[in-house]
């Protein structure tokens, strides 16, 4: 059962996703970016040579000790298959799409990351949507923010962060994903609703797989 149903008297947005960088997503959680790491961290040799290591480049955290359960959680990954929205998406240009975004949810005591697999390095893979949390712990919709993430990157979403479930930009891609649960539901991820549903924009490349559906 969702925490709220926000029923607004006039639609949000469009919001336009922009590409998700650690510095731009840093107020929500990690991005893990080789691209944007190698250059901006310390890194230090490893693997006799054949290796560069940069550490702590995402956060980890399990606060279930503040669960009201007190139940211990365990440190899981989890696989999602993660199919293209294709009922939620609308083609408005050449590359030029909507999102409609109507589900929001949270993970009040784990940090959650997504690490997409076999999708190629500079390819636009998902779509990352956020917002901040009001005086009241729902999400605040005028704040929302959206981003690009492509097949090289991997995004942590902070405990309490609120955000949408994943929005696959190829056809398929699987996500292996690490999470710390305790088995409640009410504690490991809380939801709202929206309608109607707010736009999101963004450009997609002509070259996805997914093309064709749009």
């Amino acid at each position: 059962m969702p925490l709220a149903t926000f029923e607004l008297s006039s639609s949000l947005g469009p919001v336009k996703a922009t590409p998700l960088t650690p510095d731009a997503f840093k107020q929500f959680g990690g991005v893990i970016s080789s691209a944007h790491q190698l250059q901006a961290m310390k890194s230090s040799p490893a693997n006799y040579g054949t290796a560069t290591k940069i550490s702590r480049v995402s956060p980890i955290i399990n606060n279930y000790q503040n669960a009201p359960s007190i139940k211990p959680a365990t440190a899981n990954f989890n696989l999602f298959r993660s199919s293209y929205p294709v009922h939620l998406i609308q083609r408005t240009g050449a590359t030029d799409c909507l999102y409609l975004s109507g589900v929001l949810e949270r993970h009040p005591f784990s940090t959650q990351t997504f690490l997409p697999m076999g999708v190629p390095a500079n390819e636009i893979a998902y779509l990352v949507i956020v917002a901040e949390n009001s005086f009241d712990g729902l999400p605040d919709l005028k704040t929302l923010r959206a981003f690009v993430g492509k097949g090289n990157q991997a995004v942590t979403y902070n405990p309490g962060t609120w955000h949408a479930p994943m929005v696959t930009l190829q056809e398929v891609v699987d996500f292996a994903v690490l999470i710390h649960e305790n088995g409640l539901a009410d504690e490991d991820c809380q939801e709202v609703y929206i309608n109607p549903k707010v736009p999101i924009s963004f450009s997609s490349s002509s070259s996805l797989t997914v093309t064709s559906k749009l």
